[in-house]
């Protein structure tokens, strides 16, 4: 097992991968009382076409097959309600999917092995039945309903749906019910076969554990043991144009308050590894910081003008493009819109601006890094987007200069964007 330390944090992260291709990752805190663990598969909802390892072939499933197999994870052959067996030891359960991912997570304090080894037994043993799959769709639909009446969630589909043409990000991760109808015992199986093969996936701790006792529940795990197999797994990804499929949506929405709206800034962008990635992240997070964060100037002066209620930025890159986004509340939403574009174009920041954030910026990662849960969704999303973990991040924020922040402001296409305002219905 590799043992490397987190430059500056003074964490030691350990890492291994089994001979079946299984990653995994082991972060001890002595001084902690709880436990987190994360079981990750690189399956989400952008994935529908893949190369068919039972016969080879390009197939195409339907939509929220990964959000249907997460569903599914938690009923076993014997009856067990997973659910039921971790509780008596009081730890918590969940699972989540994402359009790149499907996570299964344990929180606990006592019987970290007995809880490990059952979660390992979970996912590693599928059990779908015609019987059991048409009783979950009804669940599922249930869900995808249910979510369709929540304001936000109406807003924010209409803005995926205007700022992509074809991109999995245009629909929701649970998929339709129309596309949930169509998903059948075999779809469950061929998805769950390709994608859940230990290659694929990672296995993260985090918390108060013993490593030894850990590692030799993980390599004694009989289910996890028997996929041996490295078969590679190939997709097939839709290319997605850079224009915004619509500039301008508006709609009316129940239960809103006051108009909410969504601003949307897509450009190309090309970006030649992980670390790359990863710095144009931390540099776009630098640069929103400075213009629109808590303690900034166009805050103050947007509360003095009555102007908005709720503010939010946040940038992801996405294949090869690079996604800017507001989500703002206003009583003035053009009003308030015109401001955001004068402030994300024309407004002038300074060389002291840059390392007063940047300062902030480490004192937030020193913070973060005392919580085990935050280590584990740091390194994890490091593993999935960039493809490695970072260990120097802390030199990577130091190094940043004025300039880099100016060469990723000005990548952005500041006339390529969408805007979707959800005004309330009387």
């Amino acid at each position: 097992m590799k043992n490397q330390q987190i430059k500056g944090l003074n964490i030691n992260v350990y890492t291994e991968e089994l001979v079946n291709g299984l990653k995994i990752i082991l972060i001890p805190f002595s001084d902690r009382n709880n436990y987190y663990i994360e079981y990750l598969t690189k399956y989400g909802e952008e994935i529908t076409e893949f190369k068919s390892l039972s016969n080879n072939k390009r197939i195409k499933v339907p939509y929220g097959v990964a959000h249907f197999l997460e569903h599914k994870m938690f009923e076993q052959e014997d009856g067990m309600d997973p659910f039921s067996f971790y509780s008596k030891s009081g730890a918590d359960a969940n699972a989540s999917t994402g359009y790149k991912t499907t996570s299964y997570t344990l929180e606990g304090v006592t019987a970290i092995e007995e809880n490990l080894n059952y979660l390992l037994d979970c996912v590693n043993s599928p059990f779908f039945t015609d019987k059991n799959v048409e009783k979950e769709k009804g669940i599922i639909i249930e869900e995808l309903n249910m979510y369709k009446d929540q304001p936000e969630n109406k807003l924010y589909e209409a803005n995926n749906k205007a700022v992509f043409f074809k991109h999995p990000f245009r629909r929701d991760v649970g998929g339709t019910p129309t596309s949930v109808r169509k998903i059948t015992k075999e779809t469950l199986y061929e998805c769950y076969n390709t994608f859940y093969q230990p290659n694929n996936m990672i296995l993260a701790i985090a918390g108060n554990f013993e490593i030894n006792k850990v590692l030799k529940v993980i390599k004694s795990n009989e289910k996890l043991n028997a996929k041996k197999g490295k078969q590679e797994i190939k997709t097939y990804k839709i290319k997605e144009p850079i224009e915004v499929r619509k500039k301008e949506t508006s709609l009316k929405i129940k239960n809103l308050i006051l108009p909410k709206f969504v601003l949307t800034f897509k450009t190309k962008i090309e970006l030649k590894n992980g670390l790359e990635k990863y710095k144009t992240a931390l540099c776009t997070d630098i640069l929103l910081y400075i213009l629109f964060g808590m303690s900034s100037e166009f805050r103050e002066k947007m509360l003095e003008k009555e102007l908005y209620s709720l503010l939010y930025s946040s940038s992801v890159i996405v294949d090869d493009l690079f996604l800017i986004e507001f989500v703002a509340e206003s009583k003035k939403p053009l009003e308030f819109r015109h401001e955001i574009l004068e402030q994300l174009k024309n407004t002038k920041i300074s060389k002291e601006d840059v390392e007063r954030v940047k300062k902030v910026k480490i004192s937030i990662e020193v913070m973060e890094t005392d919580k085990p849960y935050r280590m584990l969704d740091m390194v994890m999303d490091q593993l999935t987007e960039y493809g490695e973990i970072i260990y120097n991040k802390m030199d990577i924020i130091r190094n940043i200069t004025y300039e880099d922040i100016i060469a990723v402001r000005n990548k952005i296409s500041f006339d390529n964007y969408s805007y979707t305002i959800g005004y309330p219905k009387k």
